[in-house]
């Protein structure tokens, strides 16, 4: 019956181990984004960044991704971030060229994730219009 007394700590061990690595640290490029719940642009979004923050981009092989996004760890989330609103480098952002405008502008943290959601919409590229 000594047994008994293990079977929660068995039960209750830690099952998340995998073959998880950091493939590097990218920088975050537009002004406002999120990292996504899923890699879908409309997925729910687990928290909102600014431009120039780092991202641990994570592979593992328990989370499969597609080729436009990236499996990401910002702080205590894990999510999803589009891969061409990652760079190596740190870029020059606009909060850091102009931080006194910048400033002045008093976002809060809801104008900041609506700003960041529309970012995730907006899709660059070029007109067919004639």
């Amino acid at each position: 019956m000594w047994w008994l007394l293990l079977l929660p700590s068995l039960l209750f061990a830690d099952t998340n181990s995998t073959d998880e690595r950091v493939v590097g640290t990218f920088y975050f490029n537009p002004m406002f984004g999120h990292v996504h719940q899923s890699a879908i642009r409309t997925s729910a979004s687990l928290t909102t960044i600014q431009c120039s923050h780092p991202v641990k981009v994570i592979e593992s092989s328990k989370i499969s991704v597609s080729k436009e996004w990236a499996y990401v760890q910002v702080a205590d989330y894990r999510g999803f971030i589009r891969k061409e609103f990652l760079s190596v480098k740190r870029p020059e952002c606009f909060q850091g060229k102009y931080p006194r405008f910048f400033d002045a502008f008093n976002l809060d943290l809801s104008e900041l994730y609506y700003w960041g959601r529309l970012n995730d919409q907006f899709i660059q590229g070029e007109t067919r219009v004639k």
